[in-house]
């Protein structure tokens, strides 16, 4: 194969991921405030100062949860009721926070090699699942064997959406002036390789499909002229 798998889970599973990482590293900052056996011990304003960031550390997990909703298909109306607010206003105070998830989403998986530079590399993925599996087993109740992480696989059907937005992204790119001529080039080498990739899988599911042996042999092409 001409194309190697990038192996990246979901988008849906990078955001929630994501969520449950923010909130985990939130449950642990908060802990300290538990506690009342140092009260006595305790500076003025104190507690006002440890309870500040965690509020800012709220907001982001807020943030982190509508783009996870957003991902897997829920509504800005269905965001807005759960927080007691406009659709409008659901869209225009979080919006911007879907919209950057996506785009880093995207650009990781075009170029996986430097997917830790916009979002986070399929291997540390993979490790914070693992510390949160084992925070998850040192907290939860012994009778539910059930709560853990798991990541989801990227469907077919998802790599084609990616790849209608990653052209769509080039397209848009094209004009950009602050993206550089090379960056624009590995961008457009990794879509590339993801399209090998995805029609390689489904003629092998389907080999007499005449329409898909086409496209993957214009997407070799290209590749061709881009490497060469």
């Amino acid at each position: 194969m001409i194309a190697e798998h990038s192996g990246m889970p979901s988008e849906s599973s990078f955001a929630r991921l994501a969520l449950a990482e923010h909130a985990s590293m939130l449950a642990d900052a908060a802990y300290h405030l538990v506690p009342t056996t140092r009260d006595s011990d305790a500076r003025q304003g104190e507690y006002v100062a440890a309870t500040a960031p965690l509020a800012a550390a709220a907001r982001r997990l807020l943030e982190l949860a509508v783009t996870f909703e957003r991902i897997k298909g829920t509504s800005w109306e269905q965001i807005g009721l759960g927080l007691s607010i406009s659709r409008q206003a659901a869209h225009e105070r979080f919006g911007q926070a879907e919209r950057d998830f996506r785009e880093r989403f995207l650009r990781a998986w075009l170029q996986p090699a430097c997917a830790d530079e916009v979002l986070v590399s399929v291997d540390r993925l993979t490790d914070i699942a693992d510390r949160l599996r084992t925070s998850i087993a040192s907290r939860r109740d012994p009778d539910d064997q059930t709560a853990t992480i798991q990541l989801e696989p990227m469907s077919d059907l998802e790599r084609s959406s990616l790849i209608a937005r990653a052209s769509h992204m080039l397209k848009t790119l094209a004009t950009d002036q602050q993206l550089s001529d090379s960056d624009r080039y590995e961008l457009e080498l990794g879509l590339c390789r993801r399209k090998i990739e995805l029609y390689e899988d489904l003629a092998a599911q389907d080999p007499e499909n005449t329409e898909l042996r086409e496209a993957l042999a214009g997407a070799r092409a290209r590749l061709a002229e881009l490497v060469n």
